[in-house]
């Protein structure tokens, strides 16, 4: 009896879905949900970096910059006027917005390997005043003692308790790319990508669409920046610098731009590698750079990419061996009687 594709993969949802909700009970200590709560946040970062580098086609290397915004307007606004992560999550997704439309200017003008360099500079330019702007930012000591979030005096003040907020944030972040990316926005950013030069011609506002792309990756890493302020207490420049933005589009890439499975994909597989790299320390960077070159290379897709490579031997073998039960079992049926 062949079951319904729909019915398998709800099946295969609901057992993702019990992992998931169980996972911090089952854990063997903090640390190790400590690193699911850090793979949300790059989930979060490498779906906004995703729709504007997967789906719009413009070179974003600023989200380590972007996240850093996000994050230093929830640690001050933490300390400096004692507000909650209720009121720093907004106001983070509001600025990581609006730098993200400031970082998406130069695409008006330039494009591709150009634009990347703009955007590298940016980068550099919003870490330096991180580093030097000691009275507002604390330079490099960074800012301590952020406060962790509560919710009807119910605190969230524990790895695995904020493991379920950082759940339902990549959810509603994933979601809400989803229904972006389904409708007009997410047909004209495609457009963009697909052909620049005849988007225009198609009656698509390509200069509004460029900076929507880098405007919707800000809030997403504004939001992952306040997330990650209230989770770690403690922020500093050195966390989002250069090294933090190349981490997070070798993700995307490796995961497979242009598909926002490949962003959880990838956002889950390389931090929990990284683990596992803390050996060889800066060599890593090497290990992520040629990660890059292989996927430019000979899978520009992904992973995403591979399964469907292998997704028609995957059915043939399938079909292989269900015939073959199926004989079996007629063949079973005749000794019998």
């Amino acid at each position: 009896m062949k079951k319904n594709p729909k019915t398998l993969k709800l099946i295969l949802f609901s057992i993702a879905g019990i992992a998931l909700l169980i996972f911090p009970l089952l854990a063997k200590n903090s640390y190790q949900v400590h690193i699911l709560n850090l793979v949300g946040i790059y989930m979060m970062l490498s779906l906004g970096l995703n729709i504007a580098m997967g789906y719009a086609g413009q070179m974003n290397l600023a989200m380590g910059a972007l996240w850093a915004v996000g994050a230093y307007t929830a640690g001050l606004l933490n300390q400096r006027l004692g507000l909650s992560l209720w009121l720093t999550l907004p106001c983070a997704i509001v600025a990581g917005g609006l730098v993200g439309g400031f970082v998406g200017l130069p695409a008006l003008k330039v494009r591709a390997h150009y634009l990347s360099i703009v955007t590298i500079g940016l980068n550099e330019v919003i870490n330096i005043i991180l580093v030097n702007e000691t009275k507002l930012t604390g330079g490099v000591d960074g800012i301590s003692k952020i406060a962790k979030p509560a919710l009807f005096g119910f605190k969230i003040n524990t790895e695995q308790r904020y493991y379920y907020l950082i759940l339902i944030a990549v959810i509603a972040t994933f979601l809400i790319s989803r229904q972006i990316l389904s409708g007009r926005v997410g047909r004209n950013f495609r457009a963009i990508r697909d052909d620049y030069k005849t988007a225009p011609a198609m009656g698509v506002n390509a200069g509004f669409y460029k900076l929507l792309a880098f405007i919707i990756s800000g809030c997403f890493a504004g939001a992952a920046g306040a997330l990650y302020a209230h989770l770690n207490a403690y922020i500093s420049p050195d966390i989002f610098e250069h090294k933090t933005t190349l981490f997070i589009m070798t993700l995307t890439m490796v995961g497979g731009l242009g598909n926002l499975n490949g962003s959880l994909i990838g956002s889950f597989i390389l931090p929990v590698l990284q683990e596992y790299l803390r050996a060889i320390q800066d060599w890593q960077y090497v290990v992520y750079g040629l990660a890059i070159m292989v996927v430019v290379l000979f899978v520009p897709g992904g992973l995403m990419q591979v399964f469907t490579l292998l997704k028609p031997y995957v059915t043939m073998l399938t079909s292989r061996f269900n015939k073959l039960k199926s004989g079996t079992t007629v063949g079973e049926d005749s000794n019998v009687s």
